[in-house]
């Protein structure tokens, strides 16, 4: 357990990320924070949270590019007790956490039951999901564009997406463009530390910790974020994320095997091409 609420860790995170791209040790940044160097590693480390004052100086000091800056100050503002949720729909501060978290992560798990992770989606996927909700569709790409950026750093997290069978089958966009979202990521596999698990239909029901993503920190506990078109929320309570590793360990114990799985994709997409009438 930690007294520390999951804003003020992933905004730590975010500071210490800061300082690095500047260049500093905790011992060098210290003194031009006014804090000792023990403090720093304490706030950076989720052991306390960094105060008001202390974000102003460690941005006067750091210097942050203006998008950075700007997540910075999203994540220092606001205080709320337990958990961290947001509804409905407006996720911008828990993109920008998520963001932090994909940055500090050395793993990542997700599950989705009903469509791809935004990470992994297409454009043109992206925009048939929102076909009756136009207004949305602009918010929509931006969102998955950044979450895409991700699988361009180097640093990048292990990634194991676990994915209904419903999830492929589905022709979000029609055969072709699903066709096409599904070679992409079998790419994703063959390119990049990702994994993809899925759960075929002949495993019949299960539990389901709904639309979810757990990320691994070194030496710090597990973040878990829980999300759906109505409300976000992001979780580090040793005794809530548990609950959801637990249910996504049961969920990849009846998975297909990853090589298993990329053949599932391949298959799914010769079908969805076959129904396009791409060949006999």
């Amino acid at each position: 357990m930690t007294d520390v609420h999951i804003r003020h860790r992933v905004l730590g995170m975010a500071l210490a990320r800061c300082r690095r791209d500047r260049g500093l040790t905790t011992r060098q940044a210290a003194p031009r924070l006014g804090m000792s160097s023990a403090a720093v590693n304490r706030s950076e480390n989720a052991k306390r949270p960094f105060g008001p004052v202390e974000v102003g100086a460690a941005l006067a000091v750091y210097q942050p590019p203006p998008d950075e800056r700007a997540r910075v100050l999203a994540l220092a503002q606001g205080q709320p007790a337990t958990g961290w949720w947001q509804v409905p729909g407006a996720f911008g501060p828990h993109d920008e956490a998520v963001a932090v978290l994909e940055a500090s992560a050395r793993s990542v798990v997700e599950f989705s039951a009903t469509a791809l992770p935004l990470v992994a989606q297409t454009p043109h996927y992206t925009r048939a999901l929102c076909w009756h909700r136009r207004h949305e569709e602009h918010a929509a790409l931006t969102r998955a564009g950044r979450r895409r950026e991700i699988l361009l750093d180097p640093t990048q997290p292990d990634r194991t997406l676990i994915l209904d069978e419903a999830v492929l089958r589905r022709p979000v966009g029609g055969p072709t463009a699903m066709a096409q979202q599904l070679r992409h990521l079998v790419a994703l596999v063959r390119g990049r530390p990702v994994a993809v698990r899925v759960v075929p239909f002949r495993e019949g029901g299960y539990r389901s910790p709904g639309d979810c993503a757990v990320y691994r920190i070194t030496d710090a506990p597990t973040v878990v974020h829980l999300h759906s078109d109505a409300a976000s929320g992001l979780l580090d309570d040793p005794a809530d994320t548990r609950v959801v590793e637990d249910t996504l360990h049961g969920l990849l114990s009846i998975a297909a095997s990853p090589d298993d799985s990329v053949d599932l994709l391949t298959r799914f997409a010769a079908d969805h091409e076959r129904t396009a009438g791409l060949y006999p």
